[in-house]
């Protein structure tokens, strides 16, 4: 899956990773997903990058598929439909950014 890396092996520390995101060129903030909710197939102009702090989901990106849990990162490219359903009992809470033009 070329759009999921780790952004922490550790416990999250949300506010440096804020700090990182804005080095990188996003606006991040914090977006909670409900338990069973699904965001399905839409798009974004700009480039958008999901680091996940809590919960799991099943997502996809493009025609990839795949599992998020804490400490994964989406990198989903500008203009690239993609899903996210929420497949755990617990809120998905994710440190979510886009990037400034």
């Amino acid at each position: 899956m070329t759009w999921k890396s780790q952004w922490s092996e550790q416990h999250p520390d949300a506010d440096a990773l804020k700090q990182q995101l804005k080095s990188e060129g996003f606006d991040a903030y914090e977006w909670t997903g409900r338990p069973g909710g699904a965001y399905l197939d839409y798009i974004h102009t700009q480039d958008e990058v999901v680091c996940v702090l809590a919960g799991t989901a099943d997502v996809k990106v493009a025609d990839e598929q795949g599992t998020v849990e804490p400490g994964d990162r989406m990198d989903v490219p500008a203009n690239t439909y993609h899903s996210i359903t929420v497949t755990g009992a617990e809120p998905l809470v994710v440190l979510t950014g886009m990037r400034r033009n």
